[in-house]
């Protein structure tokens, strides 16, 4: 009998910068092709593989639609090289998975796939989630990618990752009932979660909210300082000669260096902070909507009003300090201290730049 009328088919959420698949000759594009056939001969079941957001079907509201796919066993299988932490998009898609599967207790269903740059994925790494990357126990792939389509060690590599999924699968099923999502429209019907709790949830989200106030004022006060420092010590670099230019950049260095560390330190545990209060307000909102009254419709909005009241001046600092960054990479280019210096900072404002756009995500949630 053919698998199609025997096997159960499973979702699977690719997510990667498009750069890596050009850079690899289409390489992603195969992997997950021939995965989908791996599995099917190891497992007897199929693969629905989606690429994108609009593959998917999702559109603007694609993040509304993770808790049930997660629900379903679907799995998010990021594929890593370390220019995947340089795309926000990325980073979003990373954050929101991981941060509704955690408050699921179904981790397990993000499988992170590293194709380059392994031995950088440290738990020291500066950046969030190339931390979270690591404690993930990610599959190391390079070996596969490296050999190419075919090789020995790509057939290896997908035998191990489609068993790995088989056995995902299974935990999932075990763990969620078995309970599946074959079509974006079951999606869309599936009833509200009779083990959820919303005065739990509640106490989470005032537990966190306590905590993001004081981690807002203290990444919004770090940005300013590292603002205000790199900005005035640019002015004062006049067209002089290049020995004198290059001692003022190692000045600059020197007192940019600790502002930047602690915009690193205050705007990543803003960020965690808000990845956590990004899975339950979501789980909230739906779960309120789903309710179908008036009185459930304007909780929900009262709750994102409460959340999203303080990001107003994160916003114009934030959007303020785009033009001097962009003026600091000629002067980085000249100076090794000076790069080293600003790097951290840069990590800062790419997180304060994601926690902007998340907390604005949630006034464009429907309600009602």
């Amino acid at each position: 009998m053919d698998v199609s009328t025997t096997g159960q088919a499973n979702r699977i959420f690719i997510s990667y910068a498009h750069l890596d698949d050009d850079l690899l000759n289409r390489a992603v594009a195969h992997f997950t092709n021939d995965l989908k056939s791996f599995y099917a001969a190891q497992t007897g079941g199929e693969l629905e593989v989606f690429f994108d957001r609009d593959s998917i079907g999702w559109g603007s509201d694609w993040r509304k639609r993770i808790d049930s796919e997660l629900r379903g066993a679907s799995i998010f299988m990021p594929i890593i090289t370390m220019q995947y932490f340089n795309r926000p998009a990325c980073r979003e898609e990373l954050n929101a998975f991981y941060g509704s599967a955690d408050l699921l207790g179904t981790g397990f269903l993000v499988l992170p796939v590293v194709v380059m740059g392994a031995s950088r994925i440290t738990a020291e790494h500066p950046m969030p989630e190339v931390r979270l990357i690591e404690s993930i126990q990610f599959e190391n792939l390079e070996e596969a990618f490296m050999s190419g389509r075919g090789t020995p060690e790509w057939r290896r590599a997908l035998a191990l990752v489609a068993d790995k999924l088989g056995s995902i699968i299974a935990q999932a099923e075990e763990k969620l009932g078995n309970q599946k999502n074959s079509t974006t429209s079951e999606i869309d019907q599936i009833e509200p979660d009779e083990n959820f709790d919303l005065f739990e949830h509640v106490e989470l989200l005032n537990e966190i909210g306590n905590r993001l106030a004081s981690e807002m004022q203290s990444a919004e006060q770090d940005l300013v300082q590292w603002f205000g420092i790199v900005q005035d010590e640019m002015q004062q670099i006049a067209a002089t000669s290049p020995n004198v230019m290059r001692a003022r950049l190692v000045t600059i260095a020197q007192a940019v260096r600790n502002p930047s560390l602690n915009l690193q330190v205050s705007a990543s545990a803003l960020a965690a902070s808000v990845t956590q209060a990004d899975a339950l307000i979501r789980s909230m909102v739906g779960e309120l909507n789903g309710a179908h009254t008036k009185e459930a419709s304007n909780l929900a909005n009262e709750l994102i009003s409460s959340m999203t009241s303080d990001s107003t001046d994160l916003r114009e600092v934030s959007d303020g300090l785009v033009e001097i960054l962009g003026m600091l990479k000629t002067m980085e280019l000249l100076s090794v201290p000076l790069r080293k210096a600003i790097k951290p900072g840069r990590v800062g404002f790419a997180k304060i730049q994601d926690v902007v756009a998340t907390i604005e995500g949630w006034g464009n949630m429907p309600t009602g």
